[in-house]
């Protein structure tokens, strides 16, 4: 029966799909878990540059720039509020459904026109608990579907198109303003182009030239303010001169992906032996495999292992899995297939996020509870790593990422760094210092004047 009601060419069906999503996810809006570690810097982020400090030139961060003003958008609208990024969440991870079943019927991808893609989709996008929050990746992978649908054109028309290919590299672009790493689907894309079509030199370029336009306009921005140094630096360099560590286990993270793997294993194989697809059909489906090693590649290359960077498989996932349901000849098999992938997904997500699976370790995504408890409402300043004191107190100064901003404290013998630590402190003097590498002694030696705002606790720096 709810295979059948999916069948159905009808848009009205994604109405079905949205009160199935709210009955899922209903739970996880009732009793959410406490702010995941992405989250608190979103908002500790948003915070900052919603006190007026300068993106990259007073706020010491790698995080891209799209990336941070969303964050400053958000938090100005809606506070440190965790409701209401997973309503914004679940909002477009609706639209990303939509709009990527959408490009399906468009497409011809399967033999009949169905909004089944869409329900796998909605259902794989609740994999996790974290994928329902408002991640620099939700936003970044909405990009790519809208590249993922100039590809398809570009590949089922055949013809000189250059607003398509155009089109395709410039999504790419923002994409990589929201998740730097997603810069590696430009590549990707082109050899796509190359395998699937007549991929002249003036395409390759007009690619090239897409990705390159919002970049150039970021640059360009930062130029004319005086703070293109900053933008180089802090956000180019940084970001290519590596990542961030696996915050969580990779065995951790396949037990989570245990199910959408199974099916996707029984779709390829029932899909090679019995589907019989057209010519474009049979590209298409070769595109979304491809899709699915470009999006190993990227997460391999970011060394982030956070369920909700997983969404950039799913377009592909649903597109496989939908197909094998589909093929399934005879009809309760097919019914009690999809009612098992649903129950099967939905059940892990719960199991798992009530720490009922060991396998499954969500304790990396959370901040570490500080053991100073007693600060709260305060501004401080963390010179080190213990983000668990934002829990309850707010971020002074603009040293953001401590990667960054150690340089800045323990090459003091460059005048530059002794200008920018005391201008900082001018501006927005933190109520507390908790300097966990004691660099504070050197700058207090350097600014004597700070040091008389100050007593020392242990490694706590207490403005007087």
């Amino acid at each position: 029966m709810l295979l059948r009601f999916f069948r159905i060419n009808d848009p009205y069906r994604l109405l079905g799909i949205l009160v199935i999503l709210i009955l899922i996810s209903l739970p996880l809006f009732i009793d959410p878990v406490r702010l995941t570690l992405y989250e608190l810097k979103m908002f500790v982020l948003g915070e900052v540059l919603n006190d007026g400090k300068i993106l990259y030139a007073e706020v010491f961060t790698k995080t891209p720039p799209m990336a941070a003003w969303v964050s400053g958008w958000v938090e100005a609208l809606f506070g440190r509020s965790q409701s209401a990024i997973q309503v914004l969440a679940f909002i477009l991870i609706f639209f990303q459904l939509s709009f990527f079943t959408i490009i399906l019927i468009n497409s011809r991808a399967h033999h009949e026109n169905t909004y089944l893609p869409g329900l796998i989709f909605g259902v794989l996008a609740l994999f996790s608990f974290d994928m329902l929050s408002f991640s620099n990746e939700l936003l970044a992978s909405t990009a790519l579907l809208f590249a993922l649908n100039n590809l398809f054109k570009e590949i089922e028309f055949r013809v000189q198109r250059d607003q398509t290919v155009l089109n395709l590299g410039f999504y790419i672009g923002i994409a990589s303003l929201l998740v730097f790493s997603y810069a590696l689907y430009l590549p990707g894309v082109i050899v796509l182009l190359a395998m699937f079509t007549r991929l002249s030199v003036r395409k390759a370029l007009l690619v090239l030239f897409g990705f390159t336009l919002p970049h150039g306009f970021l640059m360009l921005m930062f130029f004319i303010k005086g703070r293109f140094s900053s933008l180089i630096e802090n956000f180019y360099e940084a970001n290519l001169n590596g990542y961030d560590n696996s915050s969580m286990s990779s065995s951790s993270v396949l037990a989570l992906c245990a199910v959408p793997t199974l099916f996707l294993f029984l779709s390829l194989f029932v899909l090679n032996r019995e589907a019989r697809l057209t010519r474009y059909q049979s590209q298409l489906s070769q595109i979304m495999f491809l899709w699915i090693l470009l999006a190993l590649a990227e997460v391999a290359l970011a060394g982030n292992l956070e369920p909700h960077r997983l969404i950039t498989f799913i377009p592909p996932l649903s597109y496989f899995i939908s197909h094998y349901i589909l093929l399934i000849r005879k009809k309760k098999r097919a019914e009690f297939s999809i009612w098992i992938f649903i129950l099967a997904i939905a059940s892990l997500m719960y199991l798992a996020r009530y720490n009922k699976i060991k396998s499954v370790n969500y304790n990396t995504l959370f901040p570490a509870k500080s053991g100073h408890d007693q600060y709260s409402n305060k501004r401080i300043l963390i010179l080190g790593t213990d983000w668990g004191l934002f829990e309850s107190n707010k971020m002074a100064t603009g040293f953001y990422d401590w990667k960054l901003t150690r340089p800045v404290f323990t090459n003091l013998t460059y005048f530059e760094n002794v200008v920018i630590i005391d201008r900082a402190f001018g501006d927005d003097a933190p109520d507390i210092i908790i300097d966990e590498e004691n660099v504070m002694r050197e700058v207090f030696r350097r600014i004597p004047q700070l040091q008389s705002l100050y007593h020392h606790e242990g490694y706590f720096y207490i403005r007087k």
